[in-house]
């Protein structure tokens, strides 16, 4: 009888350390979402519930372009 009851532990342990680093991984792809310019827990709800990949795609897609350079050195080629 112990032995099940050990066996149910670790399943539990396992899954349990399986949730934390999901939970882990979504709050690093709202944190990044965050410094994007997208709200925290939009991002953070879209990769709870999709996926960690959805929420990296969702910041890609909202990124803005980035203009380092005016308009007339790109307009030029020299």
């Amino acid at each position: 009888m112990l032995h099940i009851f050990l066996i149910w532990l670790a399943a539990g342990l396992v899954l349990a350390t399986a949730a934390l680093a999901w939970i882990m991984v979504c709050g690093a792809t709202a944190h990044w979402g965050e410094r994007e310019g997208i709200a925290f827990w939009k991002t953070f709800a879209l990769s709870y519930f999709l996926s960690p990949l959805a929420g990296a795609l969702l910041v890609l897609s909202f990124k803005p372009p980035r203009t380092a350079r005016s308009l007339a050195e790109t307009a030029s080629r020299g």
